[in-house]
């Protein structure tokens, strides 16, 4: 049913649409406006004057993140409805996450309204933005670097739309100048479409004018189903954001952006800056150094050095801060005032958040998806802990669990125990066999046969709690991955800890079901 009851702060709280918003995007409608890279695109648009409509899911009705959208101004409807999608809407943008038909994208066809996907929105804010637009891109594992740059870039006028806000943070804010901005395409669980569906058709024709970007930070260009089916699709995709950049900041790192640095080098282009731990890098990343609490590192530019304190947990998270810093350096921003906002900064929000202790075992919240990420994720938790690893992992999404099983089973590889939970995807059914077969495979041969433990459905089955109660002792560390039932695994986990008997309360269970039967 459409919720039409009415909401304190639901109207525009911002004046007119300003100059920074293009003209189609003045009075827009973003389906499932609270979904990861939707929010920040949102509340970028309500603080910059546009007057923004939105749905979400029943289950998200009272979540922080409708009442924080609601708050900034956005008018945010309950449930998908026809009539969400109003007549006076200039366009309607949608993450790409629906695979088939969706009442509110059927009606805005109905309507001749212009539908534009969430890359499209982006890249038509960041042509109005002229030159003063900065990109973070990547095939994956952009969120750490596009926060870290949002966050070192903070002068006050700097507006950003980002996949994933920082601990404490917005993921989008408006400002009156330069707007960094998450281009990844990794926002939640896209799923391969049938042909004919949505993500097949044409590009809009009405987006007259492409992006040039002051830099571009580009963090990976690997494959990454159902984005890029192959290495060579992601660098494609890299390579052809990266020529519309003045400068592109190149990890080294990463295999895949030595051989974009490469193709870039083929005919004129972008300046290209390079940055890492070789000596050789135009920004090097020397001596970074874990505390305990934080990293400690030096960069070197142009012949000087700059020390940072980086309170992040994870090498690989310190090092995405510093390709930012690095980002921010050749931008021309003071290397002091860049020290003291990266600081400040501590981190996405659930990338290697403590959720909480119980019973000495402490539990620690990773959003990745990718199973680079994930092995990265492992990798740095097995070093917060004396005691035993265990890892629970929620794949994400039939298309790229089914493309990566392999890799996922084997980005557990650093682990002593794996408590596997059923795949996450929007699908209510799928043709597919299950890959979680495959997956578990693969974890086996990393881990061995006892040590790989999978959560089923049905009324006698224990849940993921007990499950993840029986592998551990005083002293682990459980280090919950994933993006949907995840999520909300570690409250109920930490509960179950502390009360084995007792049931887990209605407010702390999953406020929805992940749908997983295969079509007969």
């Amino acid at each position: 049913m459409m919720d039409t009851t009415p909401h304190p702060g639901s109207h525009p709280v911002a004046g007119p649409a300003t100059s920074a918003v293009p003209d189609l995007l003045r009075a827009v409608h973003l389906v499932d406006v609270a979904a990861p890279g939707m929010k920040g695109l949102a509340l970028w648009l309500a603080g910059s004057g546009a007057d923004v409509t939105g749905s979400v899911p029943e289950a998200d009705r009272d979540s922080p993140a409708v009442a924080a959208l609601r708050a900034a101004g956005v008018q945010v409807r309950v449930g998908f409805e026809p009539e969400h999608v109003r007549t006076d809407r200039t366009a309607v943008v949608w993450s790409g996450v629906f695979a088939g038909a969706h009442p509110e994208l059927d009606h805005a066809q109905v309507l001749r309204l212009p539908i534009l996907g969430r890359a499209a929105a982006l890249t038509a804010i960041c042509a109005q933005a002229g030159s003063e637009a900065v990109a973070v891109a990547g095939s994956h594992s952009t969120a750490s670097a596009a926060a870290a740059l949002a966050a070192v870039l903070d002068d006050g006028r700097t507006g950003w739309v980002l996949n994933a806000p920082a601990g404490g943070g917005s993921a989008g804010h408006a400002g009156d100048g330069r707007i960094v901005a998450d281009f990844c395409p990794d926002t939640a669980t896209h799923e391969a479409a049938p042909p004919g569906a949505r993500q097949h058709r044409p590009a809009p024709h009405f987006l007259h004018h492409e992006p040039h970007f002051a830099a571009a930070l580009i963090l990976s260009t690997g494959a990454n189903a159902p984005h890029y089916e192959d290495n060579i699709a992601g660098l494609d995709a890299a390579e052809r954001l990266a020529r519309r950049a003045g400068t592109v900041v190149l990890p080294t790192w990463d295999n895949g952006a030595k051989i974009l640095r490469e193709r870039l080098g083929d005919r004129p282009g972008p300046h290209v800056v390079t940055v890492g731990t070789d000596p050789a890098d135009t920004v090097w990343i020397m001596r970074p150094r874990w505390t305990g609490e934080d990293f400690r590192v030096t960069l070197r530019h142009e012949g000087t050095d700059h020390a940072f304190v980086l309170p992040v947990t994870g090498r690989h998270h310190a090092l995405a801060v510093c390709a930012a810093i690095a980002t921010a350096l050749v931008l021309g921003e003071d290397p002091q005032t860049l020290a003291e906002r990266a600081s400040a900064f501590r981190g996405v929000e659930r990338s290697l958040a403590t959720v909480g202790t119980q019973s000495g075992i402490t539990v620690v919240d990773s959003r990745a998806r990718h199973p680079r990420e994930i092995a990265q994720d492992v990798t740095a938790a097995r070093m917060l802990t004396e005691g035993s690893l265990v890892v629970v992992l929620e794949p994400d999404g039939i298309a790229r669990t089914s493309a990566h099983a392999a890799e996922l089973g084997a980005a557990l590889g650093d682990a002593d125990h794996a408590v596997l939970l059923p795949v996450s995807t929007p699908l209510a059914a799928h043709l597919a066999p299950d890959p979680l077969d495959a997956v578990e495979q693969a974890a086996r041969q990393a881990l061995g046969a006892g040590a790989v433990h999978r959560v089923r459905s049905g009324p006698c089955e224990p849940g993921p709690e007990q499950r993840i109660f029986e592998t551990t002792t005083e002293g682990d560390l459980v280090l919950v991955v994933g993006t949907d039932q995840a999520e909300r695994l570690g409250p109920r986990l930490l509960f179950h800890l502390a009360a084995p008997d007792v049931p887990i309360p209605q407010q702390l269970r999953p406020a929805r079901t992940t749908p997983t039967e295969k079509t007969p």
